[in-house]
């Protein structure tokens, strides 16, 4: 496909810019979904979801082709509503099963609404060629060409309601559909006493994964007598995991995470608690050096796989994707301070983004489609993802052995409380990597952190 310029229009532009914008944005949009159309999900996936914020390594390719994804099956016309909606490859392509999923499912909505052209397209989550930043430029000169329905990451809605980027779904969904999420899945999404979105599925569940050929003993849940069994561990000390993992531990010890003004910041002596865990596992050995050279889950997954530990951190997503039918792989909760660790999640939600009163009706109409029970229960088991919705899990196989696990995790689980992003994450990030690498205290990495948050 020839490159898109825009060089010689901007050059150009005289009394008629407004209709060039539209015909201009048009044209950039088109260049950018078809160059996105053939791409794989990325092997690690922030999404978090986002991912999370939470890396996810994928092993699954993606399908060749996805024609209900990429291509309206229906001619488009102008007498029939046109209900658009984009979607981040993280969701249309998570794996090729899930795609199959999704595909019959929107095939299924169309033969079922005849008199709506329904066109489903993909687009980025972020970056300049991003859902929402398509959503800022485009509302004012090309509307006609936006979404009515987009998924979004959960970090980002409270931005996107910010903007008016979405609209708060309200009385378009029922109550009940509310009251059967998982808490986590609610705290996500209700901002300001507002539902920016419906949540369909959650990620960055962390868990650990162990050989039960080389681990014999039954893994208690306090972190201090864990690390005193003759095991290895390694998890990605150099990256989001790594903060992240210091965050639980920061606010298992009671650590906050704003000042009695409501500025963020963090506490010195809850945090030199959470780092001493690690510093001192990594002091004795049971933490391998191995550790501060990874970033992403797939790194140390490679390092557990090759059986050079025994133990591992994991979460949900890759583990879904990786666990394979190996029945040595085992899971279980993190070990924490008194009991194991409150997992944190992020994900992914629906959110209408169309001001037309009769494209939300649409668009939520389609948006219940999806997470009816089965529907969703069925595509997130197919995309290798934890749904968000309690009903769906009664359609995964009920001998799956990660079920019951996954089940319990998420009712304990709280809301991920900060941005993958924020400067929280980024100074924790570097605490948690110092004390790896023994080149500072519990103490000393705290006081530092604690310093670089305050203005």
């Amino acid at each position: 496909m020839p490159k898109c310029s825009i060089t010689g229009i901007l050059w150009h532009m005289n009394k008629k810019v407004s209709l060039l914008l539209i015909l201009l944005l048009t044209l950039l949009a088109a260049c950018d979904l078809a160059n996105s159309l053939n791409q794989p999900a990325p092997e690690d996936a922030t999404t978090n979801p986002g991912t999370s914020g939470t890396a996810v390594a994928t092993t699954t390719p993606a399908p060749d082709t996805t024609p209900d994804i990429a291509i309206p099956t229906v001619p488009i016309t102008q007498t029939r509503p046109t209900l658009r909606i984009w979607l981040p490859p993280e969701i249309a392509l998570a794996t090729e099963e899930g795609a199959a999923v999704l595909n019959a499912q929107l095939a299924a909505y169309r033969s079922n609404h005849p008199d709506v052209d329904l066109i489903v397209e993909q687009k980025a989550i972020g970056g300049q060629s991003g859902i929402l930043n398509y959503l800022r430029t485009g509302r004012p000169v090309a509307p006609d060409i936006l979404p009515d329905l987009i998924a979004i990451s959960t970090d980002q809605l409270s931005l996107a309601l910010s903007e008016e980027l979405i609209y708060p779904i309200g009385s378009l969904i029922d109550t009940t559909l509310l009251e059967d999420l998982h808490p986590a899945a609610l705290n996500l999404v209700l901002k300001d006493n507002q539902i920016g979105g419906y949540p369909f599925v959650l990620t960055g569940l962390t868990h650990l994964a162990y050989n039960t050929e080389t681990v014999t003993d039954t893994i208690p849940s306090r972190w201090e007598p864990f690390i005193a069994q003759p095991n290895s561990f390694v998890f990605p000390a150099n990256g989001l995991p790594g903060g992240t993992l210091g965050l639980q531990f920061y606010l298992a010890a009671g650590g906050t995470l704003t000042n009695e003004a409501g500025q963020v910041a963090l506490q010195v002596e809850p945090l030199a608690t959470a780092l001493q865990q690690l510093f001192v596992a990594e002091n004795n050995g049971f933490i391998l050096d191995q550790s501060s050279n990874y970033a992403t889950f797939q790194e140390s997954w490679q390092l557990f796989q090759a059986g050079t530990a025994s133990v591992t951190l994991t979460n949900s997503e890759q583990y879904l994707r990786l666990r394979g039918n190996s029945e040595a792989y085992q899971i279980t909760a993190v070990p924490g301070l008194d009991r194991s660790l409150t997992p944190l999640v992020t994900g992914w939600a629906w959110a209408i983004s169309t001001s037309d009163p009769n494209k939300r009706t649409l668009a939520a109409e389609l948006l219940n489609t999806l997470i009816d029970g089965r529907n969703l229960g069925e595509w997130s088991y197919a995309s290798k993802y934890l749904p968000a919705r309690q009903t769906a899990f009664t359609f995964w196989p009920e001998d799956d052995p990660y079920l019951p696990f996954a089940r319990e995790q998420l009712n304990r689980a709280n809301a991920m409380p900060v941005s993958s992003t924020s400067n929280i994450i980024t100074v924790l990030n570097n605490a948690v990597f110092d004390v790896i690498t023994l080149t500072k205290t519990p103490q000393v990495a705290a006081e530092e952190a604690v310093a670089a948050l305050q203005p």
